[in-house]
């Protein structure tokens, strides 16, 4: 097994036993008989361990779903949609990592850990931007178009932050709120609603405006 999905592993196992990352580099080189030198030539801190854990776990979701041979037919719409029920899916197998690095985070939040979960899901989300603006399913806005990434990332995490505290069976409730508020939010993406939405966004919270861009 190579060196990095070691540590990755290493520093996955420890979190979830513990509740909080490991504390230094040292204690996870002793775990797996490595050497600091072996450490730093994959990665340059712990932060970056767990931003690899994030980011790795979104390419692959994001890879899975569209070499699908039905992705290129799917409308933007149903490509977020398939994102997402993709990710709940996928979530129970990390449920209670989600729950412990998520559950306590506002949408708009943006720890270093999840740096890379934040850059490949946004280059994710322009393709599927681009995709819809091209088949006039989204309106085109010009340089208003190089927000919108922002804008279905925090309704991404809104999704994440519904999902871990969802109890329902089989968390049907969380599968409804994806429904509703996707088809709530193309419906806007198509009309000049979005505008309005934009300008009254910047006015009421300029700071969470802030962390869009």
């Amino acid at each position: 097994m190579e060196n990095r999905t070691r540590i990755l592993e290493a520093y996955t196992k420890y979190l979830q036993q513990h509740g909080t990352p490991p504390k230094t580099v040292h204690s996870v080189c002793q775990e797996l008989d490595l050497t600091e030198r072996q450490f730093f030539q994959e990665f340059s801190s712990l932060d970056s361990v767990e931003s690899a854990i994030w980011g790795d776990w979104i390419v692959g979701l994001t890879t899975s779903i569209s070499n699908s041979a039905e992705w290129n037919t799917f409308s933007a719409r149903h490509r977020y949609l398939t994102f997402l029920f993709a990710f709940t899916e996928a979530s129970l197998d990390k449920r209670s990592l989600l729950i412990l690095r998520f559950g306590h985070l506002s949408p708009v939040a943006s720890p270093q850990y999840l740096k890379a979960f934040e850059a490949h899901f946004k280059t994710f989300a322009s393709d599927i931007i681009a995709h819809g603006v091209s088949s006039s399913e989204i309106a085109s806005r010009g340089a208003l178009e190089a927000l919108y990434p922002a804008v279905l990332y925090v309704h991404f995490r809104a999704v994440i932050s519904f999902l871990v505290k969802d109890e329902s069976q089989q968390f049907e409730r969380t599968d409804a709120f994806i429904e509703k508020t996707v088809a709530f939010a193309f419906d806007v993406l198509r009309t000049q609603a979005i505008d309005s939405a934009f300008d009254l966004v910047r006015f009421l919270v300029p700071s969470a405006w802030g962390k869009m861009s």
